[in-house]
């Protein structure tokens, strides 16, 4: 079987949601909002600023609006629809206000933007790495890598501060999967 770029990409992308899943599992939503320190972020803000830029990514690439914005997905989170808030340059403040209604929220607008990468990258458009996304001004094949980097960069963190208010060692990774 011969491993297509968008096959890697799917691949590595179901990882992310395999692993965002598992590091919510059992949490509460004052657990998720609860930042490990007074500064830091908290699993809310991360997996949140994580879904906002892979759902600009989408929509760049596929040239609709984001998912944030025509599913209603701000209401759930009881912040404005602002497309371009994706929590870059966040001030203290900013962070405490992204409080979804419920953990299910946090996972099910993740899995609405995932399903809707999966379709696009089934598309003759999602092979075409090198053109120039409008918006971005950077090629589909760079927004490709960074939406897989930003996203395991930010899941990873999600896992990290799940240690850290649950004070324990926390992974999440296969232990039986061969090495």
């Amino acid at each position: 079987m011969v491993v297509t770029t968008n096959d890697y990409i799917l691949m590595c992308m179901g990882r992310v949601k395999t692993m965002l899943y598992l590091s919510l599992k059992g949490l509460t939503l004052e657990q998720i909002c609860q930042r490990p320190s007074p500064q830091a972020n908290p699993i809310a803000w991360i997996a949140w600023h994580m879904t906002r830029g892979f759902d600009r990514r989408i929509s760049l690439m596929d040239g609709n609006d984001q998912t944030w914005i025509y599913e209603k997905w701000y209401q759930k989170y009881s912040l404005p629809p602002f497309p371009d808030d994706l929590g870059i340059g966040h001030t203290s403040e900013q962070v405490s206000k992204v409080i979804p209604d419920d953990v299910e929220v946090v996972m099910g607008y993740y899995e609405s933007v995932h399903n809707r990468m999966e379709g696009y990258l089934q598309t003759e458009n999602s092979k075409n790495y090198d053109r120039i996304l409008p918006g971005s001004e950077n090629s589909q094949g760079y927004e490709l890598m960074r939406m897989v980097a930003g996203t395991m960069q930010h899941v990873g963190q999600v896992n990290y501060v799940r240690g850290l208010i649950e004070d324990r060692i926390w992974y999440i990774g296969n232990l039986k999967e061969k090495r």
